[in-house]
């Protein structure tokens, strides 16, 4: 399953989804990937229950969603624990304190680097390379 950005999702969006999806989908068809995802990227901004009370869904299945999603990707999900999100801004990189610090990053599958960085261009490109951004 690929991630889905929340950015671009508002609950009234993806409630709009849903009930579209209803109203063409066969007798015991099960929800989509895709709308389950949506689910869970809305619970960066809105409540579970909320969430759960508008789409029509149970709170529990979503969160089970979310835990499978987070244990098959490796990734942390919306609402989960785990790893946080640090955006680097580019202007601090190239100052004397950053040039003498030791970052130490991890990506989701586990994979490791340590670096004492020495120029900024050097340490953005490695950054991005690693992260495969």
């Amino acid at each position: 399953m690929k991630a889905v950005e929340s950015k671009t999702l508002t609950l009234e969006t993806v409630a709009k989804h849903f009930q579209d999806w209803r109203s063409k989908k066969e007798k015991g068809e099960r929800i989509p990937d895709r709308l389950w995802l949506e689910s869970i990227a809305l619970l960066c901004d809105y409540s579970l229950n909320r969430v759960a009370r508008t789409l029509h869904l149970c709170a529990t299945d979503i969160k089970k969603r979310q835990h499978a999603l987070s244990a098959q990707s490796g990734l942390t999900t919306p609402g989960s624990t785990g790893m946080t999100f640090v955006e680097i801004d580019p202007t601090r990189v190239d100052t004397a304190a950053a040039r003498t610090a030791v970052m130490e990053l991890e990506r989701p599958d586990g994979l490791r680097l340590r670096i004492q960085p020495q120029t900024p261009a050097d340490t953005l490109a490695l950054l991005e390379r690693f992260l495969r951004v």
